[in-house]
């Protein structure tokens, strides 16, 4: 199981789709997670703005003490979003009852 030390990466680079301001730590929460796929509540401390968001993490097997390069890292795929989208449009119930069953949530 991932942990949410990927959570850091977020902070400064991911915006407000209503204002452009960018998220402070403050601002995101994790709700939980489905196997890869991390769902953040964003709530814009500029404008007030709230949703939801899916962070796909990937687990990367380092091949020495440190971590690869970003640059070697395998990129986000258009599989990956349509994946997720799956599981959200495939679900039936409040964002607490995707996680129902998953051990830890």
């Amino acid at each position: 199981m991932f942990g949410t030390n990927w959570l850091e990466g977020i902070f400064g680079t991911v915006r407000c789709a209503n204002c452009g301001a960018t998220y402070d730590r403050e601002d995101v929460s994790v709700v939980g997670n489905r196997e890869e796929y991390w769902f953040v509540r964003c709530s814009c401390h500029a404008c007030g703005t709230q949703g939801i968001g899916v962070v796909i993490v990937k687990e990367l097997a380092a091949t020495s003490a440190t971590a690869e390069p970003a640059a070697e890292r395998e990129a986000i795929s258009v599989d990956d979003v349509i994946a997720a989208h799956e599981v959200l449009r495939a679900h039936t119930g409040d964002v607490h009852s995707l996680f129902d069953g998953i051990p830890g949530r």
